[in-house]
This record gives structure tokens, sequence and C-alpha cells, in this order.
């Protein structure tokens, strides 16, 4: 405990420094909350040197809990609407779409679309050269229909 009683503002700016590193290769937004913390805690210890560790790990504590769900409220909201929805979902933008088998299917299967071979499940069996529609997508799988 002697190690805290000697806590200087560089070290609170160090953490932030280290935290902001973390969170450009993290990438996940959780970082930022404690890290702006650390930001605080360095300003609020060049103003007033004397702050006890007790009172400087618990500010850091309740700003980093505040200000992460703060961030992830306001950056969940902010992230929502989007002109493209669908951009990195490649199987549900191919609902829709319609082909012919190349090969008989028989409830579970994978095929062949353009240059990437998909797992592809059906009701029943269906024959080779049937035109087919794919109804929808479960993750990486696509339902086809028989048109």
């Amino acid at each position: 405990m002697e190690l805290l009683n000697h806590i200087e503002p560089w070290h609170w700016f160090v953490l932030a420094a280290a935290l902001f590193a973390l969170e450009v290769t993290a990438t996940t937004g959780f970082f930022i909350g404690i890290a702006v913390s650390a930001l605080i805690l360095w300003v609020l210890m060049l103003l007033s040197p004397e702050l006890g560790w007790e009172l400087q790990l618990a500010v850091f504590g309740g700003l980093s809990v505040v200000l992460t769900i703060a961030y992830k409220k306001y950056f969940k909201r902010f992230n929502e609407e989007t002109d493209s929805p669908l951009l990195n979902d490649r199987a549900a933008q191919m609902v829709g779409d319609s082909l012919v088998l190349d090969e008989d299917l028989s409830g579970h299967g994978a095929i062949m679309i353009h240059d990437t071979r998909w797992q592809v499940e059906c009701e029943g069996t269906i024959a080779a050269g049937t035109r087919v529609k794919i109804a929808d997508s479960r993750g990486m799988t696509l339902v086809l229909r028989p048109e």
C-alpha cells in the first residue's frame, strides 16, 4: 500500500495514453471511458496534488463505469441507422435471388454460388436443374425453396 501513496499526475497520464493505445488496437470502445477517466484524474491531480490514493481510485472507478456506460449508450444509438444494413452480410444480400441447382439436394448440402461454396438447406429433395429461390439466411446457411 506504500506504493499507492506515491501516485503522481504523470502516472494517470501514462495510464490514459496506454488505454488509448489499447483502444486503437482493440477498437471495441470499451477502453475509451476508462482512458478518459484517467485523463480526468491527471487533470485533478495537476490541480490538487494532495488527493489521497483512496479518493483517486474511487473517482477513477466511478468515472470509468459511468463514462463507459455513457459511451456505449451514445454510440449504440448513434450507429443504429445505416443506409446499407446488409453491407457485410453476403447471405442476407442474396435472399430473394434465384438460381438453378447443378446437383440434387436433399435437406442439407453445399453448392457453389458465384465464387463461394455455401451451406444450404431445403425441405425434402430438390432435383438438379430445378430453379430455386433463396428464401432466407440463417447465419452463413442459405434456405432454398423451389420456385
